[in-house]
């Protein structure tokens, strides 16, 4: 299972591993740090941001509804020109309309907790994103016994690297799939119950995307020259549809790049005897009066190249497994496509009905 950033970061804040007997530090709730998540990009927006508590190892606690509230949170730029975002409540940001990052600009973040504690995140320079040149898959059959999926294509794309040096990728992927239904509507007082699907009112789309994935990137070998055969993405073969993909790649710093680097390592550390020891990965934002007690997570700066791809998954010679849900009729009445992370109103860019 994929890891959310947030969760990533609050089991590695304290990790203690030993190469014969299993040692339980028995670290307790109370071991807790502020965890930020959000990017700053240059695309319209708004662009949202998070600010919760981390849990301690070994904790009971959820990390996913333990949020940060009555926080002032602010960015600026190089000549100190301020924005402020706007509090959603339940420790959820987001940017004024019409604000974006600009490429070549530098941006600061700025954060003051209700018990008057001040951080601030390193300045972060917004560098160019080049067009990705091209997106495309590879078919490998499951050898597994008793696979949920018959196969799996992996996502690959090529990238021209610019000829300055130090340029670092990160990408990102989303599925868009239309919405067949918006609401499964429970009939009252029904013993046992009824169920029914609600149409969507309007047009909508459920959004897939691999929650916690790092996938980055440096132009370290290869300056000047193309990233080739990037793997960005894996998607199942349940379907002989086409797959609609979004693909995005954002710059990164070198701080931002490093930040990422250590965080997948972390994530895929496989336990070996020669495996280093997890520890604290910290971030670029640091506690104002005591360096000793910093923000985790990272405040990143990004423009974004954007490209689109349909993954042709028929021809492979064998048919799919088809998962079938439950075969619920549908309801007289719509339902609203509440926007979310997960779905959405508004056409996703260059898709064909």
């Amino acid at each position: 299972m994929k890891l959310s950033v947030k969760l990533l970061l609050s089991i590695l804040i304290f990790t203690l591993v030993s190469c014969v007997d299993v040692f339980d530090p028995q670290l307790t709730g109370k071991n807790t740090q502020i965890v930020f998540e959000g990017t700053l990009t240059d695309q319209p927006g708004p662009h949202y941001f998070v600010l919760s508590f981390s849990a301690g190892y070994n904790s009971q606690e959820s990390v996913f509804d333990r949020f940060v509230n009555a926080a002032k949170v602010w960015i600026t730029d190089e000549k100190n020109v301020i924005t402020n975002l706007i509090d959603l409540n339940r420790g959820q940001f987001r940017t004024p309309d019409g604000f974006r990052g600009q490429i070549g600009k530098s941006y600061t973040l700025h954060i003051r907790t209700s018990d008057g504690t001040e951080y601030a995140s390193n300045a972060e320079t917004m560098r160019f994103s080049p067009p990705i040149d091209k997106v495309y898959s590879e078919f490998k059959l499951n050898t597994a016994p008793r696979p949920k999926y018959r196969g799996n294509f992996n996502v690959y794309i090529d990238v021209k690297d610019p000829t300055t040096e130090g340029d670092f990728y990160r990408w990102n992927w989303k599925n868009y799939q239309k919405a067949s239904s918006c609401e499964l509507y429970t009939v009252p007082r029904t013993d046992p119950p009824v169920r029914y699907y609600k149409k969507c009112c309007e047009d909508c789309w459920n959004i897939r995307q691999c929650i916690g994935c790092v996938k980055v990137a440096s132009d370290n070998l290869v300056n000047g020259r193309t990233l080739a055969k990037q793997n960005i993405a894996q998607i199942p073969y349940d379907d002989t549809t086409p797959y609609y993909l979004l693909v995005e790649q954002l710059s990164l710093s070198r701080e931002a790049y490093n930040f990422w680097k250590s965080v997948d390592a972390q994530a895929n550390n496989s336990g070996g005897i020669f495996d280093t020891a997890p520890a604290m990965i910290r971030g670029n934002i640091k506690n104002l009066k005591d360096a000793s007690f910093p923000m985790l997570g990272f405040f990143q700066v990004s423009a974004v190249s954007q490209k689109v791809a349909y993954i042709q998954r028929n021809g492979v010679g064998i048919q799919p497994f088809v998962e079938l849900g439950p075969n619920y009729p549908f309801f007289t009445e719509c339902a609203a496509c509440i926007e979310s992370a997960y779905r959405t109103t508004r056409r996703p860019l260059e898709w064909k009905d």
